[in-house]
């Protein structure tokens, strides 16, 4: 049996929650009520309560500050916070600091509740597994020596061949466990804004929300971004789904702790050796998350990284045949080409060395190409260096973005005039049409019938704007448009002038007004 309290300042609240709990029949026992915080300490301490039901909004000791010390005396049960609509960030904050969940008083209901109880109920006799087994006989060694264990392997299998590599330092699966790993990734510019204990913890907690009836888990940091996880159950347990977890575990960290990650999930392991082999295949399988097309979920390690493909290496030599023209105008049509072959490695599953060192190839050819108008004026090794360090395809395509402007501005282009050439004057009529959609010089090219690179050539020549800068310029200016009017959302705004990548969207936006587009003010 389960003690449960009801913390919540208001007598008809904590009447209304106990009578949401079927107590009879199940494995419940009502522990009291408290009006604050500070009685629920109290009732915890005399008591011996397993689960603290509790408002987050109250006099004297809110349900935050309950959490807290809770904590602070070792408390070892599990804290379910009650809330309204607008306390979302108080919520939040109780979530960092333990709470298993949170419900919203006015859509309480019975079979919903009941099975939140349940879960908690779950997390609570995997505790108390885990408890009667390290009295006992240890099962799977200390947490400690695990966590060394665990990150001492993943380094051996970065230089490691494809031998299965011995487990050294001990054993960590015993016989009669069958263990689920995950590797998880953090964006580049999530481990720069958190702490390592911040991230540490936010995984312990996921894992223990996650793992309910594992014997142990382990959460375990191998390097700047990655950490490794793995649970183990008795072999005769419910099956896990690898994947559901790993899904839920994207969803919880982002919407818990504002913390973008991506999963890399493995097969179960009745060993070891096991273990061992699916680790190896989720380290391969993780050069597939520099692509934004898996950052929405998590990937399974029987997805394998191709270092070749037809249309990858058909790709590839449009961009170097883009160096080739006889003709100024090349390094947009370049820049453009480079993008495109970042999208066709991102769908035939092309393993992001291979592509860094095509467009790494392409930036040398771009700096030695006489038809830019910048020969020996711009230095190409700061680019070849954000290109080698860029961990996603969204980073990769603004270097390009940016490379792109660089150069344009080091070829001396100023702000646009206006277009005197008839086909200019069909390209701009087809930019201010089409801005909306995906626009390529192609598509412009084939409507004005001039060539690619003789297009951006006289472009240039008749606006002083590259065909990308014209086209950011009108699709800047209907942004502001759409923002100032009040009805569209940031995120709306963008997808409805063409730019569905937020990050892009809000770097031109900023450049193009010196302010964030949030801080549009409404007409």
């Amino acid at each position: 049996m389960y003690k449960v309290l009801i913390v919540d300042d208001e007598m008809i609240v904590r009447h209304a929650v106990k009578t949401l709990i079927q107590w009879e029949g199940s494995r419940f026992e009502y522990a009291g009520a408290a009006a604050n915080g500070a009685s629920a300490l109290e009732l915890v301490r005399e008591n011996g309560v397993d689960i603290v039901i509790t408002d987050i909004k109250m006099p004297e000791i809110d349900g935050l500050e309950l959490i807290k010390r809770l904590t602070a005396d070792g408390f070892d049960g599990e804290v379910l916070v009650l809330s309204n609509y607008n306390d979302f960030e108080l919520v939040r904050e109780a979530l960092r600091c333990g709470a298993h969940d949170y419900m919203l008083k006015l859509t309480l209901k019975t079979d919903s509740f009941m099975a939140t109880l349940e879960e908690m109920a779950a997390k609570l006799d995997g505790k108390r597994s885990s408890a009667a087994a390290r009295n006992g006989r240890p099962e799977g060694g200390g947490r400690a020596e695990d966590k060394a264990r665990m990150a001492a392997l993943l380094r051996e299998m970065d230089a490691a061949s494809s031998d299965p590599l011995p487990w050294r330092g001990g054993r960590i699966l015993e016989p009669g466990q069958t263990a689920y790993s995950f590797i998880i990734l953090l964006r580049s510019d999530e481990q720069s804004a958190r702490r390592e204990r911040d991230l540490q913890d936010m995984l312990e907690k996921l894992a223990d929300s996650l793992f309910t009836g594992s014997r142990w888990k382990r959460a375990v940091r191998t390097d700047a971004r990655r950490f490794l996880l793995v649970a183990a159950y008795p072999a005769d347990a419910a099956a896990v789904n690898p994947e559901e977890v790993a899904r839920r575990i994207v969803t919880l960290a982002g919407m818990y702790y504002s913390v973008s990650i991506q999963v890399v999930y493995a097969a179960a392991s009745s060993d070891e050796a096991d273990l061992q082999r699916e680790l190896r295949l989720s380290r391969q399988a993780e050069g597939l998350l520099f692509y934004s097309l898996v950052l929405a979920g998590g990937l399974s390690n029987r997805e394998v990284a191709s270092e070749d493909d037809e249309l990858f290496r058909q790709s590839e030599a449009a961009l170097r045949d883009s160096l080739r023209k006889p003709i100024g105008g090349v390094i947009e049509l370049w820049a453009e080409r480079a993008i495109s072959l970042v999208d066709t490695a991102a769908e035939r599953r092309i393993h992001p060395r291979a592509l860094k060192r095509a467009i790494s190839g392409g930036i040398w050819g771009a700096a030695s190409a006489e038809e830019a108008g910048v020969r020996g004026r711009w230095d190409e090794k700061p680019w070849l260096e954000k290109v080698e360090a860029a961990d996603s395809d969204t980073q990769l395509k603004d270097t390009l973005r940016e490379l792109s402007e660089e150069i344009a501005e080091s070829a001396g282009l100023s702000a646009s005039k206006h277009a005197a050439r008839e086909e200019v004057r069909l390209a701009i009529r087809y930019l201010e049409e089409h801005y909306p959609d995906r626009v390529a010089i192609a598509d412009i090219a084939a409507r004005v019938g001039l060539s690619e690179p003789y297009l951006c050539q006289v472009f240039k020549s008749d606006t002083g704007q590259s065909i990308l800068t014209y086209l950011n310029e009108i699709r800047m200016t209907k942004a502001y448009e759409l923002l100032a009017s009040g009805q569209y959302l940031v995120k709306q705004a963008a997808a409805e002038v063409g730019i569905p990548d937020p990050f892009y969207f809000n770097r031109l936006f900023k450049k193009r007004y010196g302010i964030a587009p949030k801080n549009v003010k409404t007409t």
